[in-house]
This record gives C-alpha cells, sequence and structure tokens, in this order.
C-alpha cells in the first residue's frame, strides 16, 4: 500500500546541490557539449541528468537550441541560487579543510587590469577575511605573463585557449559590446555594429598592436581616420568613454559597476572569449595556490554571470 502524503513530503526539495551545480555549469558553458568534461560526466549521462531535474520541477530549465542553451524562466531561478550559493559552499568547505592547513605566503597573480578595477576587489576582499595569511601580489600587463618561467604563480587570462600543459579551469565567457557615455536617464535603442562602425569617434587601441583578436578585429572594422584617441588597455578606454571622448569596445561586465555607460550594440558573437584561471603544474599541490584558486574561480564566474544573462532574460 502506498504511503500517505505527509507535510514534510511537501517541503522536501526537488533538487539537491549537485542538480544546482548541474545547471549552473550548462550555463556557464552554454551547451551540454561543453560543460559535460567539467562536470567529470560523459554527454549521455549529462543530458539524462537534466531530463531528470526537469522532471523533477515539471517544467523546462533550459531551452535547448543550437549552438547554445539558454536558460526559462524557472531556469535562471535555478541557476540565480546556484551562483549565490556556489562561493559560500566553497568557501565554508575551504575554511574547514584548510583549519589545518593554515595556509600562507605569497602568490602572484597575472591579470589585466580590466579585471582588477571591475572584478577582483570584491572578490579579493572575501577571500582576504577567509585567509589572512596569504598576500596577493597582482601583476598587470597586456601580454600574457609566462608561467613556465614563473613570472607569475597563476594567471587569469581572457583568450579563447590556454597552453594545454597549464592546470585550471575556464570560469565564464565574457561578452563584449560597444559603449558610449550614458547622456540621459532612459536607454538608447540598441544598433547594428555596422552602422556605428563609420562614426568618427572611436577609441582605439595602439595602431600597431594586434597581439590580441580585438586588437584586430577594430583594426580590420574601424577606419584610422575613425580613431580620435588610442589607448593601450580596456580600462583606459572605459575612462575615456565615461568622460565622453568617444565610444568603445569594452567586457560586458563593466556595466555593473560603471552605471553611465551605455551599451549601443548587443553582445558582439564573434568576440564572445573565455576567461581562464590557470597555474603551473609543479604549484597545484600548495595549499596558497589551492585555497586562491578555489576561492576566487567561483566567485570570479560568479560576479561576470549577471551581465551575460542580461541579454538572455526573455
Amino acid at each position: 500500500m502506498r504511503r500517505a502524503t505527509t507535510p514534510a513530503d511537501e517541503l522536501r526539495l526537488r533538487l539537491n546541490w549537485s542538480d544546482f551545480q548541474t545547471v549552473l555549469a550548462v550555463s556557464r558553458h552554454g551547451s551540454v557539449a561543453k560543460a559535460f568534461g567539467p562536470l567529470g560526466m560523459t554527454h549521455s549521462t549529462l543530458l539524462r541528468k537534466l531530463d531528470l531535474i526537469e522532471s523533477r520541477l515539471s517544467t523546462k530549465v533550459f531551452n535547448r537550441g543550437r549552438p547554445r542553451y539558454t536558460l526559462t524562466a524557472a531556469g535562471h531561478e535555478i541557476e540565480r541560487a546556484a551562483r549565490e550559493f556556489e562561493p559560500l559552499a566553497v568557501g565554508a568547505e575551504m575554511r574547514a579543510s584548510g583549519a589545518d592547513l593554515r595556509p600562507s605566503g605569497e602568490v602572484r597573480v597575472s591579470v589585466s587590469s580590466i579585471v582588477i578595477d571591475h572584478l577582483l576587489p570584491a572578490v579579493l576582499a572575501q577571500f582576504r577575511s577567509s585567509f589572512p595569511d596569504v598576500q596577493i601580489e597582482l601583476v598587470s600587463t597586456r601580454e600574457h605573463v609566462n608561467l613556465r618561467r614563473r613570472e607569475a604563480d597563476i594567471a587569469i587570462r581572457i583568450a579563447d585557449t590556454v597552453p594545454d600543459w597549464l592546470v585550471g579551469r575556464r570560469l565564464a565567457d565574457l561578452d563584449f559590446k560597444i559603449y558610449a557615455r550614458r547622456t540621459g536617464r532612459g536607454k538608447l535603442p540598441l544598433q547594428d555594429v555596422e552602422a556605428l562602425l563609420g562614426q568618427r569617434r572611436w577609441i582605439s587601441f595602439e595602431r600597431d598592436t594586434h597581439d590580441l583578436k580585438f586588437d584586430r578585429w577594430l583594426s580590420d572594422r574601424v577606419a584610422a581616420e575613425q580613431v580620435v584617441l588610442r589607448v593601450d588597455n580596456f580600462s583606459h578606454a572605459a575612462n575615456m568613454v565615461r568622460a565622453g571622448i568617444g565610444i568603445a569596445l569594452l567586457p560586458s561586465f563593466v556595466e555593473l559597476s560603471i552605471p553611465d555607460l551605455q551599451p549601443l550594440t548587443s553582445a558582439i558573437p564573434e568576440l564572445v572569449t573565455p576567461m581562464w584561471l590557470v597555474t603551473h603544474p609543479e604549484l597545484r599541490d600548495a595549499a596558497r595556490i589551492q585555497v586562491l584558486t578555489r576561492a576566487i574561480g567561483p566567485a570570479l564566474a560568479n560576479a561576470v554571470a549577471p551581465a551575460r544573462h542580461a541579454d538572455e532574460k526573455p
């Protein structure tokens, strides 16, 4: 005979933490094909797990398009809760396991100035409160430092790929848009990129720099006579946009911390770029490296997610 449903049964959650992690991972990577490896599953196992999650909730969590999976309204609720809890869970685990390790020492982190300015302060403040004996040195450079030569212990890179001998993880995909200074309270209608290319008010990068795909994208599309100012990094470009000098290509997470920036376009598909957190294989077992990568990885992914999902909401 089937047991009668009790109030406790009604209150029991239908999902466990691993279900929330699964939705978060697929959302971050954008597809099952990219998420099954980091989750430690096979492609078919992850598909079955998503089917089970949606069955338990009696609703769709993802619109399963090609090539990208996008969150439904219900999926956004699950993903948002997972993002908010993930740094707390990782921090609690590290504090519990790190009580005996007491990690200490210096960690040299190579990272771009735009990430330092807009993502790292809150992330490192939280880390500092948990691990006060770890001293962090931030190295901001436009060029990638050489981890093989130990020019840094950890690198946070915005790049399509990283050398396969490095140890780490892909944190999130970053969107890039064209921005101008906000001049009123209302939002300007979004424009096509092509409509902006002929405007003579672009802020671009140094004329002879073609190291990054953003340099090449601007060089190939924006004529030299349309450029009114050149700078050497995204942070300087953002400051010049805020001053009203011109328009510029910027990562979309800047709009979360600079309310006087106005996006003129939606995310540019060909410029979507992963953000990585990597270290040298010989350093991965060091306590100070472990606690830093495990703490700031989820926190950074959590910090950029709201900007990326702003364009996905129905």
